[in-house]
């Protein structure tokens, strides 16, 4: 698979804020209350368009369908996560779209020697990008300022 690169300019001015709320405030804190949960708000409709596409397919023991199982999550990168091809090092957060990792899960995205792929999740991604970066820009413009004035309320270092 293609790695994809989207390049984004004129961000200096939202990197000296962030380096700034660092100085003062916990950066840990900061990335998980500003660009993790923009970055989450940011993928929902990768999730809503990989549910429309996933195959329905037969339920599992409990009687959950695998579409069913498709979760957001947002989230600075653990070691785990560095361990991707798709994550760098130098990641504050990512943001991943997935389903519950079974056969049936990988089977559909991939394919099998006796199934042709389905693939739903990686085609949700690539059509959204354009969506993805927008809710990324408007909701970091709206959380960044209420995390802001919410810190300097309470008084949290």
């Amino acid at each position: 698979m293609a790695k994809q690169t989207v390049r984004l300019e004129g961000f200096a001015e939202f990197e000296r804020t962030l380096i700034n709320l660092s100085q003062v405030w916990r950066s840990d804190l900061v990335a998980r209350n500003t660009l993790a949960k923009a970055a989450k708000e940011a993928m929902v409709p990768v999730a809503q368009t990989a549910y429309s596409l996933a195959a329905l397919g037969p339920p599992n023991k409990t009687g959950i369908h695998m579409k069913e199982t498709i979760r957001i999550d947002g989230r600075i990168p653990n070691q785990k996560d560095k361990q991707s091809y798709f994550v760098n090092d130098h990641d504050a957060v990512i943001a991943v779209v997935s389903v519950k990792k079974s056969a049936v899960s990988l089977a559909n995205e991939f394919g099998t020697t006796k199934m042709a792929a389905q693939p739903f999740l990686r085609p949700a991604m690539a059509s959204n990008v354009d969506n993805v970066l927008t809710i990324l820009k408007n909701s970091l413009s709206e959380i960044i300022p209420q995390y802001v004035k919410k810190l300097r309320r309470q008084g949290i270092r």
